[in-house]
């Protein structure tokens, strides 16, 4: 089966039902000042990773066995001299880094675990994208960096998936 019928398999089986922090780490250098720096020769350099998923399963106050598909997706951005790009261990200033969970109810609990893995790594980020957004323009202003934003991110309508 191709890609696209698999994504649309798991698009018919998977409901959103949560995205949320599992996870973060940040800090400012010991010898970094936000507020003594020429941002102008400042990067930014951006991770954007599926980590992995997993299926559990939970019983309802009624007995029943509900399927959870959930997947976790590493995000973060760090802030480096200009200079240092093109290094392979560049030295880090600041570094915000988290891992989103985005959950999904499965309607049917039997689901082909390559319809599963298309659906991680093609969809989950889009659920899990605002908060990120959110976070990161957060954390930005809580260690007196100069704000990230970063772009939404746009579906097509037609396949659910990025233009």
């Amino acid at each position: 089966m191709d890609n696209e019928k698999l994504l649309q398999n798991a698009q018919n089986n998977l409901q959103f039902n949560d995205a949320y922090l599992k996870s973060t780490n940040c800090f400012t250098g010991d010898d970094f000042d936000p507020k003594a720096t020429n941002w102008e020769k400042i990067a930014y350099q951006f991770i954007h990773v599926v980590k992995g998923s997993e299926v559990v399963s939970v019983i309802d106050d009624e007995n029943e066995e509900i399927y959870y598909f959930r997947v976790f997706v590493k995000v973060g951005c760090r802030f480096i001299d200009n200079e240092d790009r093109d290094k392979d261990e560049p030295d880090i200033l600041s570094r915000i880094e988290a891992i989103f969970c985005s959950e999904y109810m499965m309607r049917d609990k039997t689901r082909d675990e390559d319809e599963l893995k298309i659906f991680a790594l093609k969809n989950a980020s889009y659920h899990i994208w605002p908060f990120w957004r959110e976070y990161l323009l957060n954390m930005c202003n809580r260690l007196n960096l100069p704000k990230v934003a970063l772009p939404t991110m746009h579906l097509n309508p037609q396949n659910g998936v990025k233009d």
